[in-house]
């Protein structure tokens, strides 16, 4: 019976232990798949590495490629109020990219612009574009800006910008029946558009000719007042 003993412990024994070399050998193919392992996961992060730069150089190239687009246009360094003679000391110039929809001034066009008036109120930092300034005086002679106070329901919910066309209507009193006659107006041009916070009316500023300037202005201090938007088109009475 002890030779059988000792012959299991050797059979448990080179299970293991080194001598039968299965232990040595098993060792070698962990070490072997560990590196696999590690040498994989490496090349991985090298891929994803590279990968990273690529989009980063992608990206770096397209904002190089943009600023390559980007023109030198004319802007406004200080506030200018309509009306005011532009002066070199007024502009500056920007870079900015190529937009047809706003079509800003080329820098190269500075000494054309200075001396000039300031077709509207200008922003300090704004654009300029053809339509900011103008070689005419505002207002031309025999022409008179008229500032009409008016509130939302005085007016059309189609927006009214510089250059619209409208006409100043008198209105009766609240609760009066509808006139028998057509009301009076006095056709009109917008020059700008305000909002007055204290009283909370809406500005108009109207071209008219100074001959109707008084009438316009006793009608405005009425309250009875609409604004109509007419048409551009010299024909827009006819539709």
């Amino acid at each position: 019976m002890m030779p059988k003993t000792a012959a299991h412990d050797v059979g448990d024994q080179g299970v293991g232990s080194a001598p039968n070399g299965h232990t040595g050998l098993l060792d070698v193919r962990e070490r072997g798949t560990a590196a696999r392992v590690r040498y994989s996961r490496r090349r991985g992060l090298i891929g994803l590495g590279v990968a990273f730069l690529a989009l980063g150089g992608g990206g770096a190239y397209v904002l190089a490629e943009r600023a390559s687009d980007a023109v030198e246009v004319i802007a406004m360094m200080a506030d200018v109020p309509r009306g005011h003679v532009i002066s070199e000391h007024d502009l500056t110039t920007a870079s900015a990219m190529p937009d047809p929809a706003l079509a800003p001034i080329p820098a190269s066009r500075i000494p054309e612009i200075v001396g000039q008036r300031a077709a509207a109120d200008l922003s300090r930092g704004s654009l300029l574009t053809d339509e900011s300034v103008t070689t005419q005086m505002l207002p031309a002679a025999g022409e008179t800006v008229v500032g009409v106070a008016v509130t939302e329901a005085q007016l059309p919910t189609e927006p009214i910008a510089p250059g619209s066309r409208v006409r100043i209507f008198d209105t009766p009193n609240a609760g009066d029946d509808p006139p028998a006659t057509t009301p009076d107006s006095i056709a009109a041009s917008v020059v700008s558009v305000t909002s007055d916070v204290t009283t909370g009316h809406i500005v108009v500023n109207v071209l008219v000719r100074s001959n109707v300037a008084g009438d316009l202005v006793a009608r405005v201090a009425t309250g009875r007042v609409g604004i109509v938007l007419d048409s551009l088109e010299e024909d827009g009475d006819g539709l």
